[in-house]
């Protein structure tokens, strides 16, 4: 009877098997007919092939760590008959609730997809620290969680009930028995291979994160792993991401080298009447406020820049520029504490003060240094962390609702309305009796993308070109331009009222979005830029440009790394500061080792595009001097492929410097 117990729980797991492998490779399917341009994939058969072995050697490998433990368990408890009866109802529970996490990391990896165009990834627990009501009351009403659920219980079920037939007891004949050298045979092969496919394959090394890319067409390395694999990385990046270790100084030597950069630090010029007028300097960070979107811009039809329009034709705008990290904590964390570590303000090292940090900079230099957000304060811990960081003040929805009462009738999960935001800005800069920094974070173009009842919107229009990309109706698409429109004129409104007042003449303003617009299709890799660009604006007042030198070229390249060095060149005169890369966009001479542009997922230079995902691959722009790269990918460098990975690692480097110091 040991045989029988037996055979039929091998049955139910390789039935198990097939049922959660022909899942895995039904969602990377979908994946495939609804994400990847079939444009894009012209002349790459191999790779398309190389995709899907690898995708269900992914897949297997995932069936066969989930079901080892039933299988595990099986074999010792089925020795006794009486242990049966428990054992078919715990596994019956068991491979159950596996197929409906299966189902329900595909279908959430599916839709992470379509919102942040990559599989499942760290920023995923970005999201889980972010404002939860806010993030599930948007997760309820942007994506089909009842027909999800619904699904993954129907297929459930339908797993349960198959599990039940293999495992319902049945009498059989005494012929029905193998003979006990084929038995053994069968379940050593059951063995052999549950254990291959759980390592992927019978190579020297298991199938590991490296195997995914497997071309340099982006979406195919993207889908290559299912849900379940990417969130294991996910979590293994998640716990390694907080986790902070003394370094040396050889290995920073070491890195800087490789990164082909002679130092992390810089020095502004000798400016002797900037250091006798210290102007005031504000940097907004614009939620959502991406090049993907603004492409779009065409008046009179589709205003996306409100009174942001005459800021954009007279002051300094840069458009080959990207974010440094796709979502709002990372791009903040990059920018203004100089971390790769997004949860660093409610990590270990929530207390510890960092240096060289444009708060601490400023505040050296006899600034006033403010802090404003329409948002909570208490999203990512900022406001009991920003003043560790020497930030003087902190101001949050909270405050803006008591200043302006009317605010409170406008809150939406994220916050009040932007405008507030920017009119406290304009007052604290009015009453200022010291040279004031202020940083400005806004929330409201952001799911569920609200327009507060205030604002009167200029026309907008979802284009065919547009919703070509655009991964929402119409109607709804119409209703994120008018959010998108109503950020980007806040702003504009703002600058205009400095301008309009004696602060024009001595107040810095600059401004980028924080990551990419949302919802929006990319078509890749003519798009890898574009997908991850945002605008750099930048207003200098003349008279500080009649004091210093400068030359404005719009075709340079920058990433966030570049703001800070800028304002810093415009208000600190003969100061150092921690350059990390950045340097000044207005220099009369542009520093050529530093020229280039960094996001997490691309590196950017003059020449074009190196994806640092995939297989190494390089995309030159288009001919036309504009945002849209060419599709035919070339080779890159050694030394290139060298400094693409020694960056990112010389930024981990610095920070652990700065809480933990160093080992020798």
């Amino acid at each position: 009877m040991y045989q029988l117990r037996i055979r039929a729980l091998l049955s139910a797991l390789w039935c198990q098997i097939g049922l959660l492998t022909l899942l895995l490779v039904g969602s990377r399917y979908f994946m495939f007919h609804i994400f990847v341009d079939p444009r894009q994939i012209i002349g790459h058969a191999a790779a398309i092939e190389h995709m899907w072995l690898t995708g269900i050697r992914f897949d297997l490998r995932v069936a066969a760590i989930l079901l080892s433990p039933c299988l595990i368990a099986g074999l010792l408890i089925a020795a006794r008959e009486k242990g049966w009866p428990w054992l078919a109802r715990c596994a019956r529970a068991y491979l159950g609730l596996v197929a409906f996490v299966v189902i329900m990391v595909s279908i959430i990896n599916f839709y992470y997809y379509q919102t942040y165009h990559d599989f499942i990834d760290i920023f995923a627990f970005g999201l889980v620290d972010d404002e939860s009501s806010a993030v599930i009351k948007s997760i309820w009403q942007d994506y089909p969680i009842l027909r999800g659920l619904l699904v993954a219980m129907a297929i459930t079920a339908f797993d349960i009930a198959l599990t039940r037939h293999f495992l319902t007891p049945r009498r059989r004949p005494e012929k029905s028995r193998w003979p006990v050298g084929l038995f053994a045979l069968y379940l050593f092969l059951t063995l052999l291979l549950f254990a291959v496919m759980a390592r992927g394959g019978i190579a020297t090394f298991p199938l590991r994160r490296n195997d995914s890319q497997i071309s340099t067409i982006t979406a195919l390395n993207k889908l290559t792993p299912n849900g379940l694999i990417a969130l294991s990385w996910a979590v293994g990046d998640h716990n390694l991401d907080v986790r902070f270790t003394p370094v040396s100084h050889q290995a920073g030597t070491v890195l800087l080298r490789q990164s082909g950069l002679d130092s992390l630090d810089a020095r502004t010029p000798v400016n002797p009447w900037l250091a006798d007028h210290k102007p005031n300097v504000v940097m907004a960070l614009m939620e959502s406020m991406g090049s993907n979107m603004l492409v779009f811009d065409h008046m009179p039809d589709n205003d996306l820049l409100g009174a942001l329009r005459k800021p954009f034709a007279t002051d300094f705008v840069f458009r080959r520029f990207v974010s440094e990290g796709n979502g709002t904590a990372p791009s903040f964390a990059a920018l203004f504490f100089h971390s790769p570590v997004q949860n660093i303000s409610h990590s270990s090292a929530q207390q510890v003060p960092l240096r060289d940090t444009p708060f601490a900079l400023y505040k050296k230099a006899g600034y006033k240094v403010i802090f404003i957000t329409s948002g909570s304060l208490m999203w990512r811990n900022l406001g009991n962390y920003l003043p560790y960081q020497g930030v003087d003040q902190v101001f949050g929805q909270e405050t803006l609702e008591s200043l302006y009462p009317e605010s409170r009738h406008e809150v939406t999960d994220w916050g009040v309305p932007d405008d507030y935001a920017f009119r406290l800005a304009a007052k604290l800069l009015a009453e200022a009796t010291q040279p004031t920094f202020i940083t400005i974070l806004t929330v409201t173009n952001h799911p569920p993308y609200i327009v507060p009842p205030h604002y009167h919107p200029n026309p907008v229009f979802a284009s065919a070109q547009m919703m070509a990309h655009a991964e929402v109706p119409q109607q709804a698409q119409e209703n994120i331009l008018r959010t998108y429109q109503y950020g980007t004129d806040s702003l504009g409104e703002f600058i205009a009222t400095i301008k309009s007042s004696p602060l024009g003449d001595n107040t810095l303003i600059a401004a980028s979005g924080d990551h990419q617009m949302r919802r929006l299709r990319a078509f890749n890799p003519r798009e890898q830029f574009l997908d991850r660009a945002v605008p750099f604006y930048l207003y200098v007042p003349k008279v500080i440009l009649d004091n210093s030198p400068w030359r404005y070229d719009p075709s340079r390249i920058g990433s966030h790394k570049d703001i800070l060095p800028t304002l810093y060149a415009y208000s600190l005169a003969d100061t150092p500061y921690q350059a990390l890369g950045g340097r000044n966009m207005l220099a009369p001479s542009d520093d050529g080792s530093r020229a280039f542009g960094y996001n997490v997922d691309l590196w950017v230079d003059s020449q074009g595009v190196y994806p640092l995902t995939g297989r190494p691959a390089f995309y030159p722009w288009t001919k036309d001097g504009g945002l849209t790269l060419q599709t035919e990918a070339g080779p890159v460098d050694k030394s290139r492929m060298q400094r693409f990975t020694a960056y990112p690692a010389l930024l981990r480097w610095q920070l652990n410097a700065k809480i933990k110091g160093f080992t020798d």
